[in-house]
């Protein structure tokens, strides 16, 4: 079976956990003798450059028609499509060359037209897109957008719509183009999930939450399938001791950016009295947005010493780097599709303080293998914190619980390579 996997944006980069999944079940498959090609897509490109990846057929693919991208995938004749990226495109070919597609829904931007399932209030969406519901969410997404949001509102749809026609005909004008166009975008995005909901074979959810909010927008319940990822395990892992008088030492492993609710955590944190306690963050920023928000929060909490910044790691330096860390805290406020640092932190022995945003529920039994709250609380963050530091011994207990619940790389391949099959028939 020749599967075409298209990767989450450029499949080298490892800005999200989307780009560093795809580049495991790639590994994964190449080592269980898939038969593989991949389409890398590139922004600030043009055309197709064909390269080799571990031997196998790797497309770099710019900014190109769709036709000739569809003559592509007729010429390498794949037997099924998994689309991580492009997936609206990626169905509309499938359908076209009768191809099945399998998505993986990486991020609520699948459905939520400001990209993360959080609303403008910074609670997790429950409700189905529409202009209406989603118009002050993508607003308060472009600068100043928000101030706008009690004029824009007054715009029926269709004028808000034909505005952003009109502006796209026109020169970029900045906070203008992107606040006029907003309209247009959610409509935009709408049609990009319908082509989803016609042309996908099957639709993997990693946790439920997401499943639950595909189904809300309109997918067929039958074409999703619920399958949590897995990860490479790590190769050595020791046991840890009891704690003792030794510092607490909680850490962080991922983006450094508003929806993972950083500065949640580091609000929690500086608000400890404890000095027996340290924060370790590791992760960097990929956009002059994070970066900003990254310098904010490291002005603020400059003063306090137990906060320790180490900057982004590579994927294969993470069970490393937290090997002698005790507690991984997952302070997210928007829907974290699945989180693959805490499946890293579980494998490790390590317990997770996290909270409940779709993923976690999917990986954390509360109290047996780590601790969940609700999403958005500093207090209840800051106090399920001072528990944790009041019975250091409960840490340790955890180790073998959390071990279990993680899902292998090899064995959440031979399920995608199953799913293949039955999407075949």
């Amino acid at each position: 079976m020749h599967i075409l996997q298209i990767a989450s944006g450029n499949f080298f980069s490892t800005y999200g956990g989307g780009q560093v999944y795809v580049r495991n079940i790639i590994d994964e498959m190449n080592k269980q003798q898939c038969l593989l090609t991949i389409f890398s897509f590139l922004n600030n490109s043009i055309g197709i450059s064909k390269k080799s990846y571990k031997a196998i057929d790797l497309y770099e693919i710019g900014n190109i028609e769709k036709e000739e991208l569809q003559q592509l995938i007729q010429a390498i004749q794949p037997d099924i499509i998994h689309a991580h990226s492009q997936k609206a495109l990626m169905c509309t070919i499938g359908q076209a060359l009768h191809i099945p597609v399998v998505v993986t829904s990486h991020h609520g931007g699948i459905v939520c037209p400001a990209g993360t399932l959080l609303n403008f209030k910074d609670e997790i969406c429950n409700v189905s897109v529409s202009h209406t519901n989603c118009l002050p969410c993508v607003l308060r997404n472009v600068r100043s957008g928000k101030y706008w949001y009690p004029f824009m509102k007054q715009l029926s749809m269709e004028q808000y719509i034909s505005l952003g026609e009109k502006l796209q005909a026109k020169p970029f004008i900045p906070f203008i183009t992107p606040i006029g166009q907003s309209a247009l975008y959610i409509n935009c995005k709408q049609k990009e999930w319908q082509s989803i909901v016609e042309g996908c074979t099957r639709m993997i959810a990693p946790c439920h939450a997401i499943k639950e909010a595909m189904i809300r927008n309109g997918l067929d319940e039958k074409k999703i399938i619920v399958i949590p990822h897995g990860i490479p395990l790590p190769s050595n892992v020791s046991s840890l001791s009891s704690i003792g008088n030794e510092c607490v030492k909680f850490f962080y492993v991922g983006r450094i950016c508003y929806v993972k609710g950083i500065h949640v955590l580091l609000q929690a944190f500086n608000s400890l009295a404890e000095g027996n306690v340290e924060l370790h963050l590791i992760g960097g920023a990929g956009n002059k947005g994070e970066r900003r928000y990254m310098a904010q929060l490291q002005r603020k909490y400059k003063k306090d010493s137990r906060i320790i910044w180490h900057g982004k790691v590579e994927p294969e330096q993470v069970f490393d780097e937290i090997k002698n860390l005790h507690v991984l805290v997952l302070p997210s406020i928007c829907l974290e599709i699945f989180g693959l640092n805490i499946s890293e932190a579980l494998a490790m022995g390590k317990s997770v303080l996290a909270t409940r945003c779709g993923g976690a529920e999917m990986q954390i039994e509360n109290g047996v293998n780590g601790w969940l709250v609700e999403p958005n609380d500093a207090k209840a963050l800051k106090a399920k914190m001072e528990d944790i530091i009041n019975d250091v011994s409960i840490i340790p207990s955890m180790e073998m619980s959390g071990r279990k619940s993680v899902i292998s790389i090899e064995e959440h391949c031979k399920t995608l390579v199953n799913l293949y099959k039955e999407s075949k028939l």
